[in-house]
């Protein structure tokens, strides 16, 4: 592949070159950079960027923006999030009970892993709704137990 000839999806091997709030810069090819989101770093809660990625780290990232005005948002998405070398990924991995978020044409996936079909936005809603108070129910149990101990 020609790096002048970059496209969507393109898996390319890239360098954590300055590490933000926000996300990560990344060089890679012939003069090329790029951004990857925080939201991007990795398919697990990232709540702080340099607790898994350090400038140096060599990542294999895939394109999957290109704006007209020629900003390329990269993804460590899919498996491809842990650093090929330079720091170790903490708190990496998937959390008890979460799903990936895979969408597909109005399936998704509810934490407890099962698949439902959604017609409107009401009824996603309505669900995320349900699904939020029993994650709150359940964080209020557990801090309860933590504080009769």
């Amino acid at each position: 592949m020609e790096d002048s000839l970059i496209k969507i999806d393109d898996m390319v091997d890239a360098e954590i070159t300055r590490i933000t709030d926000f996300g990560a810069f990344v060089k890679f090819g012939v003069g090329k950079k790029g951004l990857i989101h925080i939201s991007q770093v990795s398919d697990s809660y990232v709540k702080k960027v340099d607790d898994h990625l350090k400038v140096g780290d060599k990542v294999k990232a895939k394109i999957i923006k290109i704006s007209p005005d020629g900003k390329i948002d990269l993804t460590l998405k899919n498996g491809s999030s842990k650093p090929v070398s330079g720091a170790k990924e903490q708190g990496g991995g998937r959390r008890p009970g979460r799903q990936d978020t895979s969408y597909r044409e109005n399936m998704s996936s509810s934490p407890d892993g099962k698949s439902f079909r959604t017609s409107s936005f009401e009824d996603k809603l309505q669900l995320f709704l349900k699904e939020s108070g029993e994650r709150q129910s359940d964080f209020k149990k557990h801090i309860e137990d933590k504080q009769g101990r």
